[in-house]
């Protein structure tokens, strides 16, 4: 992370400790109308042309080391196949034989030269998804191979992580991430792997959950323990990106400074981490800091020395959304993994501390989707501390445009506060 952008960003939190109100000329929000959350509407607007047409998570490239390894992927609604090519290269296809619709492949993940589908045997090759086998094709009059070829979603990598598009004219993968990558490029993903892993189900709206990550407005009310918070929201400074994605830097408390050590919150350097091993190379900004980047649209990762966790909200339906967050980390000498029902004492005493947290903000989500669907509420208010929020909602609008009935928009208005 280079030294220009910690000073900037260190200034920003100066500047959002002094500061008597929001930047002059900063826009005023209008409320975002709650049928955004609640509303099967906007739900089926989403699916329809928001999860299609935006680049995901969707694993990692150690899950796939070999030609021919696979895995499912059904986040996205519809089922995907990732597969890794005798080429080396990394692709993923519609898990539908072009036959009658049955799946190309039942397990959930494996390795296969070809995939065959069980129900009759169409088979595929795996580099381009080419049908190259079919049983009694005598029986068939016409069939044309050429367009029965496993129909493709766009496919591509980034610090190990695989993502996945089902638009093929998607924008490229890096060029999507854009300048975000300024912030994670130096903790080094690739090198990292899986800690472990949690899953919840949570009944609201994912967006709900979503929001809960994009503002620390919450932080002093919801995670402070015996009157004491570790995190001081008045100098959170915050970073908007183009494509939805963003950053949030938050300095520590008054009282988490002076347990750490830090003669002041900028006091920014290196901290002991215990027994767990670490990313060279990284400032002490990331020690003393809670540094945390968002990819739109639903993952969120608060990044440190000893790796991070990712929170994923996948939405079920309107009302339901499947929360996950897979924590990872440099791996122990000597090997390339985490056994994750044998982890070491720090991993485990860190594991319960994260899971805390996220229990705490977990308790607030069903309540406020009741809440939301109430008509006591008939908007929802943002401020300058969550515009984190607004710009999620931008991009929501962008990516799905004309599709948007105008009475659940919300204005475009953050253009001019993005860093290029």
């Amino acid at each position: 992370m280079d030294q220009q952008l910690i000073e900037q960003i260190k200034a920003d939190m100066a500047y959002e400790f002094g500061r008597l109100a929001p930047p002059e000329g900063f826009p005023a929000f209008h409320d975002i109308s709650t049928e955004r959350h609640t509303s099967q509407e906007f739900h089926d607007l989403e699916q329809e042309h928001l999860w299609p047409k935006t680049w995901v998570m969707a694993g990692r490239v150690e899950d796939i080391p070999n030609p021919g390894d696979y895995y499912t992927f059904d986040d996205l609604g519809v089922p995907l196949l990732v597969v890794r090519g005798t080429d080396g290269d990394i692709n993923c296809y519609y898990n539908t034989c072009q036959h009658r619709g049955a799946p190309v492949v039942r397990d959930e993940r494996g390795s296969a030269r070809r995939l065959r589908c069980q129900y009759h045997s169409w088979t595929y090759e795996v580099d381009e998804g080419q049908l190259v086998s079919v049983p009694d094709e005598r029986d068939f009059v016409g069939l044309d191979w050429s367009v029965r070829c496993l129909p493709r979603a766009s496919c591509d990598t980034y610090g190990g992580f695989i993502f996945v598009n089902r638009d093929l004219d998607a924008t490229p993968l890096h060029e999507w991430i854009g300048p975000l990558a300024r912030m994670l490029d130096p903790f080094h993903a690739e090198e990292l792997r899986e800690v472990y892993r949690e899953t919840r189900i949570v009944p609201c709206n994912w967006k709900v959950t979503a929001e809960a990550f994009l503002e620390v407005y919450h932080f002093r009310h919801i995670h402070s323990h015996d009157g004491v918070s570790v995190l001081d929201n008045r100098g959170a400074a915050m970073g908007l990106y183009p494509n939805g994605h963003s950053r949030m830097i938050t300095p520590y408390s008054k009282q988490n400074v002076e347990r750490a050590g830090m003669s002041s919150w900028d006091d920014w350097k290196q901290l002991p981490t215990g027994e767990a091993g670490t990313i060279d190379g990284l400032p002490g900004m990331v020690d003393c800091t809670s540094t945390a980047v968002s990819f739109f649209p639903n993952a969120i990762i608060p990044l440190g020395r000893i790796g991070f966790p990712i929170n994923l909200f996948w939405p079920i339906d309107k009302n339901t959304t499947r929360l996950d967050w897979i924590y990872y980390g440099v791996p122990p000498e000597g090997s390339d993994r985490f056994d994750p029902d044998d982890l070491p004492e720090h991993w485990q005493a860190r594991r319960k501390v994260y899971n805390q947290i996220m229990a705490e903000d977990e308790m607030n989500m069903a309540p406020m989707q009741r809440s939301m669907e109430s008509p006591a509420l008939t908007g929802i208010p943002i401020n300058y501390q969550e515009r984190r929020i607004w710009h999620l909602h931008e991009q929501i609008d962008r990516v799905m445009g004309d599709h948007v009935p105008e009475h659940l928009r919300v204005d475009q208005l953050l253009a001019p506060y993005l860093e290029h």
